[in-house]
């Protein structure tokens, strides 16, 4: 017996044993193989329903929004942007919900009467329509959905309507309204300087600009300011043009009196050659040299060529009518004729191209 050998050492019995555990190994491998890939079915499935239920969710949301049903739009828009975040929809769920949360005073009554309007384009150019629209404006509470019916109605008044005294009243409540975003305090400034300034009231658009403060466009009060100096100008290129005109004329009347009237005009024949072919000199050289540039262009020069040439002889009308003046006569006379001849510059390019006028500060 001793030398007999138990069943566990005989091969074919280790080789039976061997061979079931293998297999016991290759099954329970397969069936967590197999249970880890419904897990994984189970989660892919859940995720396509997700996201499925999630464009479900925002396409409503659009409905909704389209027919004016902005609380049940913006619940959706939510829910669709929580269940799905990575959709390409979820961006534009976020930034409308952002839109209706910040226009919900109300509970969004407010809101449905202006977009009832704005979406419409019959509505938003029809005047009745937006004077309904500011009166119902006046019952709505503080906040943006006000401020932007007041937006929509003063460009209406200001642009299709012809009522700029309107569009005036609700821009500068624009401006008083704390609630407003500064980029609509901004436009709001621009444009009522703009309608302030097509009436040369600057006075009024500088008073605009001190009460809106830093609400207002920070770039309107040197553009006011400059206009103001072009006008400014314009008025005192004017008045001399204007009193070298006269004050020629009454030396010419007064020479005339005097039986010097052929004196005149003989000074007047000696110098026009000159006269003429300084004014050609001036407007073909320049020009010629404002057209060497880009942008340039020729035709303030040859009009202001045109131009001297009646002031030339203004000025020597008035000249030869005075003989014998003094020395301060003529310092005066010569003094608000190189004025005159400046303004007449002036005017010249204010009227045909501003451009160059600005590149000056003017």
């Amino acid at each position: 017996m001793d030398n007999a050998r138990t069943a566990w050492e005989l091969p074919t019995v280790r080789a039976f044993f061997a061979f079931l555990v293998l297999v016991l190994a290759v099954t329970g491998a397969s069936v967590c193989h197999e249970a880890r890939a419904e897990a994984r079915g189970d989660a892919a499935d859940a995720r396509a329903d997700a996201k499925a239920h999630a464009e479900a969710l925002y396409e409503r949301a659009r409905s909704d929004d389209e027919r004016f049903a902005f609380a049940s739009a913006l619940a959706a828009y939510d829910q669709a942007r929580a269940l799905d975040p990575s959709s390409r929809n979820a961006p534009r769920a976020e930034a409308r919900a952002a839109f209706l949360r910040s226009h919900s005073e109300g509970e969004f009554v407010p809101l449905v009467a202006l977009e009832r309007v704005r979406r419409d384009p019959a509505l938003a150019t029809d005047a009745h329509a937006i004077d309904a629209l500011v009166r119902a404006a006046e019952s709505f509470p503080p906040g943006q959905v006000r401020v932007e019916a007041w937006v929509l109605a003063a460009e209406g008044y200001g642009r299709r309507f012809n009522r700029p005294d309107e569009a005036m009243a609700l821009y500068r409540r624009i401006l008083d309204e704390p609630s407003a975003p500064r980029i609509v305090t901004q436009k709001a400034s621009r444009d009522l300087v703009a309608i302030l300034i097509a009436r040369n009231d600057f006075a009024a658009a500088r008073e605009v600009l001190a009460r809106a403060g830093d609400r207002a466009d920070p770039k309107l009060a040197r553009e006011v300011g400059r206009l103001a100096r072009r006008q400014a100008l314009g008025r005192v290129a004017t008045a001399a043009l204007v009193a070298m005109a006269a004050l020629a004329l009454r030396a010419f009347v007064s020479a005339a009196r005097r039986g010097r009237t052929k004196q005149v005009l003989r000074a007047l024949a000696r110098i026009a050659p000159v006269g003429i072919g300084y004014a050609a000199y001036v407007g073909v050289l320049g020009g010629l040299l404002a057209s060497g540039f880009e942008a340039g262009t020729a035709r303030p020069f040859l009009i202001l060529g045109l131009v001297l040439v009646p002031l030339l002889a203004i000025a020597r009308i008035w000249g030869a009518s005075t003989p014998g003046s003094s020395s301060l006569a003529r310092l005066s006379r010569a003094v608000l004729c190189g004025v005159a001849v400046t303004g007449a510059a002036f005017l010249v390019v204010r009227a045909v191209d501003v451009a160059y006028l600005e590149g000056m500060g003017l």
